[in-house]
C-alpha cells in the first residue's frame, strides 16, 4: 500500500456579491484550481509526486490574493484540463492500493464540494488527516500549521519551493509524515468532510441584535467565527476583545490553516435601547498582534484609573448610547 500525500490549492469569487456566485450560491464557494500529491512507500519515503492545475469553469478570474498566494494566474491554467478530467488523472497516477492523507481538515471539505458540484464519480479513500495525528503526538494545545510543524522536527523549507502551492505543500507535509514516530497510526485519524457555507460570514456582515454589550460579547455570534479565507470555524483568543471607542472593539482569532486573524468589531446603539453588532475578520499582519496587546494594557489602565476616579466601572452600554449617530451607511474599517 503507498500513501499518497495530497494538498488542493482553489479560487474564490471576486465578490460574493458577484453575479456567478449568485447562479452557483454555496454549492461552489471554492473551485479547486490545483491538485499537488506526493507517494510515499511503506518506508515514508517520497516515490513520486503529481502537480495538476486544472481551468476554472465558474470563478475564471484569479481573486488577486489566491493568485499572489499561488502564483498561479490566467495563464498558468489557460491549457489546463477542467476539473473533471483533472480527477481523472489523479486518480490514474493513485494506482489501486493506496490511502489519502492531507494536513488539516480543509482541503476534504472543498474537495467533497467540488466533486459534488462537478457530479464526480471517481471513487476515493477515505483522507486521514496528518494535523490531528501530530497535533496528539506532540501533545499541541492548538493546531499547528505546516509551517510551526516543520519548524519544530526542524525541517528546513527549500528556496526552489515556495508555500500555497499544492505540490510544494504536499512535500512538505510528506517530509512532516515521515518524521512522526509512528506514522501509520495516521490510519486512525480518517476525515469527514463538513458543509461549506458563506452564509455565517454574510450574517456577520448585517449583524446581529442584543441588548447589552456584555450579552453580545457573551454570545456565540462573537466567539465562534469563520475564517475568512477557508470558513473553518475559529474561536476568538482567549484574552478577548479590546475596546478601542465606545462602538469599536478589535480581537484576535487563529485558523490552524491561515494563520492570525484580526476581528474589527462595530456596535450599533439602537433607538429604544440595544444595539446591533458587526464584524470583520482579515487576515492579520505580524504587528496586529502588537497593536492588539499595547491597546489592551492601555484600555485597562484607562478602565482603572476611571473605577478609582468615579468609584464605579464604566457603563459600557450608557457610553454606546451617546456615540453620536450617522446617517450614512455602515462601512467596515480596512
Amino acid at each position: 500500500m503507498h500513501y499518497i500525500v495530497v494538498d488542493l490549492e482553489w479560487n474564490q469569487p471576486m465578490s460574493f456579491e458577484s453575479h456567478v456566485y449568485r447562479e452557483v450560491g454555496d454549492r461552489l464557494i471554492f473551485e479547486m484550481i490545483q491538485i499537488g500529491a506526493v507517494k510515499v512507500g511503506a518506508d515514508f519515503q517520497v516515490e513520486d509526486s503529481i502537480s495538476i492545475p486544472i481551468r476554472p469553469t465558474h470563478y475564471v478570474k484569479i481573486h488577486p490574493r489566491i493568485r499572489k498566494m499561488t502564483q498561479l494566474g490566467p495563464e498558468e491554467l489557460a491549457d489546463a484540463p477542467q476539473f473533471l478530467e483533472a480527477m481523472e488523472q489523479f486518480a490514474a497516477w493513485c494506482g489501486e492500493d493506496y490511502t489519502l492523507l492531507t494536513w488539516g481538515c480543509d482541503d476534504v471539505s472543498v474537495l467533497k464540494q467540488n466533486m459534488d458540484f462537478f457530479g464526480c464519480q471517481v471513487k476515493l479513500p477515505p483522507l486521514c488527516d496528518i494535523q490531528r495525528l501530530f497535533s496528539d503526538v506532540y501533545k499541541c494545545k492548538e493546531r499547528k500549521g505546516l509551517k510551526a510543524a516543520m519548524e519544530m522536527l526542524d525541517i528546513q523549507p527549500d528556496e526552489s519551493r515556495y508555500f500555497h502551492n499544492a505540490l510544494h505543500d504536499a512535500y512538505y507535509t510528506a517530509l512532516v509524515f515521515a518524521k512522526l514516530p509512528n506514522p501509520a497510526d495516521v490510519l486512525k485519524y480518517p476525515q469527514q468532510p463538513k458543509l461549506l457555507i458563506h452564509s455565517d460570514k454574510r450574517q456577520r456582515q448585517e449583524g446581529e441584535r442584543f441588548d447589552t454589550v456584555k450579552e453580545a460579547f457573551d454570545s456565540e455570534f462573537a466567539r465562534v467565527l469563520r475564517c475568512p479565507v477557508c470558513g473553518k470555524k475559529v474561536t476568538v483568543d482567549e484574552e478577548g476583545y479590546v475596546r478601542q471607542t465606545a462602538d469599536k472593539y478589535i480581537g484576535l482569532a487563529k485558523c490552524s490553516h491561515h494563520g492570525l486573524l484580526l476581528i474589527r468589531v462595530r456596535l450599533l446603539p439602537q433607538q429604544g435601547g440595544g444595539l446591533t453588532m458587526r464584524m470583520k475578520l482579515s487576515k492579520a499582519a505580524p504587528s496586529n498582534r502588537a497593536y492588539v496587546n499595547t491597546k489592551r494594557v492601555q484600555m485597562r489602565q484607562r478602565d482603572a484609573e476611571y473605577e478609582a476616579e468615579h468609584g464605579h466601572p464604566r457603563d459600557l452600554d450608557a457610553e454606546l448610547q451617546l456615540v453620536e449617530r450617522s446617517s450614512m451607511p455602515f462601512v467596515d474599517e480596512t
